[in-house]
């Protein structure tokens, strides 16, 4: 049907764009569903509430850009998080290792 596309497309902006702050509300709005129906169908597809893909997205670019030498402090403002502690603290939390660490151990 039509929903597991939009939520797709939901999906796919929220991948291109991770340092923005989605509102739930606005989500739902570009999926064209309601909030709660909207909640339910992207957790549904992706296994995940919207507010968890969005901080894995965030995530994955941080790795992307400590691989690439940026230091901590830029890459949690480029990513969206609060500030560097905030980034540590997710960044452990789903890594399971600092960024300083995983930078020191993935730099070529």
């Amino acid at each position: 049907g039509a929903e597991p596309r939009r939520v797709a497309r939901v999906a796919a902006m929220m991948r291109a764009e991770p340092e923005r702050a989605f509102a739930l509300e606005d989500l739902a709005t570009a999926a064209g569903l309601s909030r709660f129906h909207f909640l339910r169908v992207f957790s549904k597809a992706t296994g995940q509430t919207p507010h968890a893909f969005l901080v894995n997205q965030r995530v994955n670019r941080a790795q992307v850009l400590l691989r690439a030498g940026e230091r901590p402090a830029e890459v949690a403002v480029a990513c969206g998080f609060a500030d560097q502690p905030h980034l540590t603290r997710i960044f452990r939390r789903i890594v399971g290792v600092t960024p300083g660490q995983y930078a020191r151990a993935t730099r070529h």
